[in-house]
């Protein structure tokens, strides 16, 4: 990473609960252990945890859920200055339990804080300080974080930055699926990386299926286009190639959070100067590592943890 340079990441912070003990549903359990959570702060998280320099920005809710964040976000590693409090908002609430392939997940979303970035939110960013800004499509579902994030995303082209787009598509988030398809898609033809699934992509254009469509961006601006397909793997579209991989196979305990772990451990490795191929290696096993573990945040992986699993277990195709 370039000398000082940062990696600020935009979108939702929040608090998540889990079922405890592990297989035990929501409905029959009599403990739950809490944790930073939220896509944003997941894929931070990973970053930190990692050794890299990462901002979080997200506004928070002005109480002891906003201040169980910032705390979170201390113990981790990640730096809070971006993480504004804002009154008469809550932060995201997740219950999650840990049943396999049959993982309930309880999102409580109402007026959420982290969809309130404002003005005084971009007149707080050094755009200088960073190497790469990474962008959950979460964040860009609602005004006035769909606006400023736009504009933080074209002041960021300016200063030829590089943006991550985590297309991170949650159909409760969004009021009109038409506006869905249409920022989606301006958001994709502004960031250097996109990332998504078939559906993910199939929204950002709904008039093309998918995997067409991420074929089609990489005409027009993005240099890596990562199209993930669960359990059959990923297919990564660049200017000059298309590459498929597969996954490491594990016993997983939930699904929550092996997106944000492939794309903090992908990021890193990228950022730590590992080929493309590599990298995607990397964040594939990132996520194997967090589906096996209670939580998302406190599950992600450093460096020496990432490097045992990777010498002891094979990439299936």
């Amino acid at each position: 990473m370039k000398k000082n340079k940062k990696i600020l990441v935009v979108g939702r912070a929040g608090l998540d609960l889990y079922a405890h003990p592990i297989n035990t549903p929501i409905e029959n359990a009599s403990q739950f252990t809490s944790q930073l959570g939220g896509s944003a702060a997941n894929i931070a998280a990973g970053l930190a945890i990692q050794g890299n320099n990462v901002d979080l920005m997200s506004p928070i809710s002005n109480d002891s859920i906003g201040d169980f964040v910032i705390n979170s976000c201390k113990k981790i590693g990640i730096n809070t200055l971006l993480l504004e409090k804002v009154s008469n908002l809550k932060n995201t609430l997740a219950i999650v339990d840990t049943m396999g392939d049959r993982t309930n997940a309880v999102l409580y979303r109402e007026k959420p804080a982290d969809l309130f970035i404002d003005e005084t939110f971009l007149k707080k960013v050094n755009l200088d300080s960073y190497l790469m800004i990474i962008v959950t499509g979460t964040s860009l579902s609602r005004n006035p974080s769909r606006n400023n994030v736009l504009k933080l995303m074209e002041l960021a082209i300016k200063r030829k930055i590089e943006i991550v787009l985590d297309i991170d598509y949650r159909e409760g988030s969004w009021n009109d699926k038409k506006k869905a398809e249409k920022t989606l898609y301006s958001a994709s033809l502004l960031s250097n990386i996109v990332v998504g699934n078939d559906l993910e992509f199939n929204i950002a254009d709904n008039s093309i299926e998918g995997f067409q469509l991420a074929k089609s961006f990489i005409n027009e601006k993005p240099s890596i286009i990562i199209y993930k397909m669960g359990e059959k793997g990923s297919t990564v579209i660049t200017k000059e190639k298309e590459q498929n991989f597969g996954i490491f196979k594990v016993e997983a305990i939930k699904p929550t959070g092996a997106g944000d772990a492939f794309n903090g451990g992908f990021i890193s490795s990228i950022i730590q100067g590992y080929s493309l191929e590599d990298s995607i290696k990397r964040g594939s096993a990132n996520a194997a590592i967090v589906v096996t573990k209670v939580g998302c945040s406190s599950a992600m992986p450093n460096t020496d943890e990432l490097e045992n699993f990777i010498n002891q277990q094979t990439m299936e195709i």
